[in-house]
């Protein structure tokens, strides 16, 4: 009389109902516990491929996905009270965090377009400030750091170097409104040593300046300034060829 045999190896119902669950391809909506809903590509139960990302909160991800985060290229945009979408983030992204290059709206009308590392301004990038004032240069972790030009709202500008978000070293300022160039040092923002001359366009400027500035009378001034110990603890550091332009 013939009696069943359980085979020695076989895959229990639990295991082979649990592989029939993972997520595969594409599906039309998951819901998460919170409500959030995305559709798009799934890879062993991961968010892989392209897809898009609701949060319960009106936060709205279109892009590229790997293992579960954003990653490749994609969009960050926040849900309205008229239903319609405002663009937060534009660009590359590497797990989870704006790494690359890309564009960042912020809420009080700023825009950035540059360099991001680890989800901060980090390399070379330009700030269109809401007050009308503009940045181009280098950054490290959402500072002003190193080669850089700012130019103010009254159309003064100073080009050179940066430190903790402040002028330090190296610059030069041009005071457009009274047609004079100020040369030197600047220390934690403020200029500690300069020199100043007439730029040629002074008649041309709002409010020039009543006599132009008298040649100097000190002989050799740019041998002393050179040999100077503060001077020489400046660091002249490297021209980006994008922004050797606003330097020179």
């Amino acid at each position: 009389m013939p009696f069943y045999r359980k085979p020695r190896n076989f895959t229990p119902i639990s295991i082979v109902s649990e592989k029939k669950a993972t997520k595969n391809g594409v599906h039309h909506a998951i819901f998460t516990s919170r409500f959030d809903k995305y559709v798009g590509d799934w890879k062993h139960d991961l968010k892989e491929g392209k897809g898009t990302f609701l949060t319960i909160s009106g936060k709205l991800y279109e892009g590229d996905w790997y293992r579960g985060f954003r990653h490749g290229f994609g969009t960050l945009s926040n849900r309205l009270e008229n239903g319609k979408f405002s663009l937060e983030y534009r660009g590359d992204w590497v797990r989870g965090k704006p790494e690359g290059v890309g564009w960042r709206y912020y809420a009080n009308g700023d825009v950035y377009c540059g360099h991001w590392k680890d989800g901060q301004q980090h390399g070379y990038g330009k700030m269109w400030y809401a007050n009308g004032t503009y940045y181009v240069g280098y950054w490290k972790g959402n500072l002003k750091e190193g080669l850089g030009m700012f130019i103010q709202e009254n159309g003064n500008r100073y080009e050179g170097h940066w430190q903790n978000n402040l002028k330090h070293g190296l610059g030069r300022f041009y005071h457009m409104h009274t047609g004079q160039l100020q040369e030197g040092c600047w220390e934690a923002g403020l200029c500690v040593k300069s020199k100043m001359a007439d730029i040629i366009i002074r008649q041309c400027c709002d409010l020039p300046t009543e006599y132009p500035i008298p040649p100097e009378q000190l002989k050799n001034s740019k041998k002393i300034l050179e040999e100077s110990d503060f001077w020489l603890q400046q660091n002249i550091g490297h021209i980006d060829k994008k922004l050797h332009y606003c330097i020179e």
